[in-house]
């Protein structure tokens, strides 16, 4: 017979609920621990991304276990997880927060140099994956095919970002520090560690 595991409020650690509170993030102690959002999530289903036990560590102030995981890496953002969650627990936000804390703390380095790469193409290009980073080996053939594929799908041959939503996506990066925060990255200015492979 299985034992059941009881996390009673009296082994609870506040600290990291009540800045979400501070952060606006709606009621994360909530949780119901129903498997709804881990069901749902495409994530999931390809990692071992799992947010009742990410919840878990952060109710019982595991911090540093949480900050230092791959898992909070491995979220899309597809806010599908909240749409299931019976509490309407603000999953995605509470996951962002995670990830700026765990930067704050020289984490996540090495899967930020990925994501800095695909944000320095939307920078420069406006968009974040070109037809070349499809085949890093053999770029031209990887451009010719994508050329072949918009063809036949009736598209112009080249995507191209007008110069009016360049100039407002230029605006949006200055003024939400986006363009300033991956220079950073890129520069090397956020000394990081290395990251837990296993949760």
């Amino acid at each position: 017979m299985n034992k059941v595991s009881v996390l009673l409020t009296s082994k609870w650690s506040w600290k990291l609920l009540e800045e979400a509170e501070r952060w606006g993030i709606q009621r994360p102690e909530e949780c119901l621990s129903c498997g709804a959002c881990v069901g749902a999530c495409p994530a999931a289903r390809t990692s071992s991304y799992n947010f009742r036990k990410i919840i878990r560590d952060v109710i019982l102030g595991n911090e540093e276990k949480v900050l230092s995981s791959r898992e909070i890496w491995y979220c899309f953002y597809c806010f599908y997880c909240t749409s299931k969650c019976p509490s309407r627990v603000e999953i995605p936000y509470f996951i962002m927060r995670l990830r700026r804390m765990a930067m704050e703390r020289g984490y996540g380095g090495d899967i930020l140099r990925i994501l800095v790469y695909t944000s320095s193409n939307l920078i420069e290009h406006g968009v974040s994956v070109l037809p070349s980073d499809y085949d890093r080996m053999n770029p031209i053939s990887a451009e010719e095919n994508m050329v072949k594929l918009r063809e036949k799908l009736g598209l112009p041959p080249v995507m191209r970002v007008s110069e009016k939503a360049m100039e407002e996506l230029r605006t949006i990066f200055e003024e939400t520090g986006f363009r300033k925060e991956v220079e950073g990255i890129r520069s090397g200015k956020w000394p990081f560690k290395g990251i837990s492979e296993k949760y």
